[in-house]
């Protein structure tokens, strides 16, 4: 298919889908389907419905919907009036290379206001945010909590106070450093104990030691005898 058709075609399905809430329009080609002027008035007032109050226009007024079509779009998109609408009017079909340069005039004005360019387009902005605010929450959770030094390993091993699932070598208290702490604390834990008393007995380990020197001394002065 020739670039020329391609992009007229292209045009008119861009007008159809701009004006497919208007029952009183059917853009069915670039030509007789804007003789009555309703075609241009339903394009503004979809992007402008502020500037044309299209429930008031009726398909009899030829003249005065595209003269009020021509009129708003030169002074109020800035879009120059290349028809007339008496020729409109006068004319069984319209000029067909007229129309579409004139309309192509509010495509590349218009074209990006909404998703008529490409329903697609409102559908892919719409998973692009969802995705952004996805992420933008996913990186507020892994600030707010501590991150697991290996993949699979459940947070709580490695956060919880509880004894039972902190003794695991990902926790803190298990790192080098700790491991050096603990085992000072165990020396001076050994030390201290050889002043304690046996629960059992209430003799002391340093008695123990006491009554055996004593008895050695004494085996030697017998044997010196």
């Amino acid at each position: 298919m020739p670039v020329e058709r391609r992009g007229v075609r292209a045009l008119q399905i861009w007008c159809r889908r701009v004006t497919a809430d208007y029952p009183s329009v059917n853009i069915l080609d670039m030509a007789g389907s804007w003789k009555d002027g309703l075609a241009f008035c339903a394009i503004i007032h979809h992007f402008r419905p502020a500037l044309i109050d299209f429930s008031k226009l009726s398909a009899e007024n030829i003249l005065a919907n595209n003269t009020l079509a021509f009129r708003v779009a030169e002074e109020h998109l800035g879009i120059p009036s290349l028809l007339d609408p008496e020729d409109m009017l006068d004319s069984d079909i319209p000029d067909k290379f007229s129309i579409i340069t004139y309309v192509s005039q509010f495509y590349h004005l218009l074209k990006d206001e909404d998703d008529s360019r490409s329903p697609s387009l409102a559908r892919a902005a719409l998973r692009h945010s969802l995705s952004e605010n996805s992420n933008d929450s996913s990186m507020s959770d892994d600030e707010a909590t501590p991150k697991a030094p290996a993949e699979g390993i459940p947070k709580a091993l490695f956060t919880s106070r509880n004894p039972i699932l902190s003794n695991n070598k990902f926790s803190p208290i298990n790192s080098p450093l700790s491991q050096s702490a603990k085992d000072q604390d165990l020396q001076i834990s050994l030390n201290s104990q050889t002043h304690l008393k046996s629960p059992a007995s209430g003799v002391t380990v340093s008695g123990v030691q006491q009554l055996s020197e004593e008895f050695s001394r004494k085996i030697k002065i017998f044997q010196e005898r």
